[in-house]
């Protein structure tokens, strides 16, 4: 299935802001950026990783985490720790794209892929070519096993998971003129914290990239999805299963061009593998229909 990136051309010279862990960019808007080379991305991304990432405030001024109790309150950057939580580029940009790193939320896509391209060089992953939305999903190397089916990424310390669901191929992409919809992880759970699915059921969790294509502002909200089953019922997303992830749970939002935003969101299956297609209808031109299951 294919794979788009888009990006807009960007001033990297940028403004370091050395308290806070904040990196503030100065984009120019309207015109495409792609990295030319490997090196140049490393080199643009180094200082987005170095003031915003692998500081004392946040993960640690070797990204080494920031440790407490038996665990950590931040996790590493690098080594087999990192890499094990992190199947591929792709995982790693939709944990800092769904707000859990929130002095990165002001930076375009295209420079959060660029600054995890310099810490794939840190964990010692060499890159052929620039890493972008395009190929984020396919890169990884070291501990990084590029397998996403069956488990949920980072791993959340109160979701059970059951039998790997049968589905396509990851990423599932689906766009229209205005708003692009790529499906990164579905996994099934038996268990959420103390919430279990009705008798014979399971929650199906998908992890999911909403990318804004026509240069407009557009809102999206889990409010305009839904998951139909074989029998052509539509679920709606549960609003208030409390599941523990280093990616949020998908909420209602504005978001601009070349500012994606990334979600978590869980349906409550009365049959396991009872689902078929995921459907979005923001009931203003955008209806996206992603089919799940061969």
């Amino acid at each position: 299935m294919p794979r788009l990136t888009f990006g807009i051309n960007l001033a990297l010279v940028s403004i370091l802001v050395l308290a806070g862990c904040m990196y503030i960019s100065m984009p120019t808007p309207l015109a495409s950026y792609t990295p030319v080379s490997v090196e140049s991305q490393q080199a643009s991304g180094a200082p987005i990783y170095t003031q915003t990432c692998a500081t004392s405030t946040c993960h640690g001024t070797q990204g080494e985490g920031i440790r407490s109790g038996y665990g950590f309150s931040a996790w590493p950057l690098v080594g087999s720790e990192f890499q094990s939580r992190h199947p591929n580029a792709q995982i790693v940009f939709d944990v800092v794209r769904s707000g859990g790193e929130r002095n990165l939320l002001a930076l375009p896509d295209q420079q959060i892929y660029d600054a995890i391209a310099y810490e794939l060089s840190r964990n010692q992953i060499t890159l052929k070519t620039p890493l972008t939305s395009a190929n984020a999903f396919a890169t990884y190397g070291g501990s990084m096993s590029g397998q996403t089916q069956g488990r949920l990424f980072p791993p959340s310390d109160n979701v059970v998971i059951s039998a790997t669901p049968r589905i396509w191929g990851l990423p599932i992409i689906t766009e229209s003129p205005k708003l692009r919809i790529q499906i990164d992880q579905i996994a099934e759970a038996s268990a959420i914290a103390n919430t279990k699915p009705p008798e014979g059921g399971a929650f199906i969790i998908l992890v999911m990239v909403f990318n804004d294509l026509d240069n407009q502002l557009i809102t999206v909200s889990p409010d305009h999805l839904n998951l139909s089953t074989p029998s052509g019922e539509l679920l709606k997303p549960q609003s208030t299963i409390n599941i523990h992830s280093a990616i949020e749970k998908f909420h209602e939002q504005t978001i601009k061009p070349q500012h994606g935003t990334v979600g978590l969101v869980i349906f409550t299956l009365t049959a396991p593998d009872g689902f078929d297609q995921l459907i979005y209808d923001d009931q203003a031109g955008n209806r996206l229909t992603s089919t799940l299951k061969p």
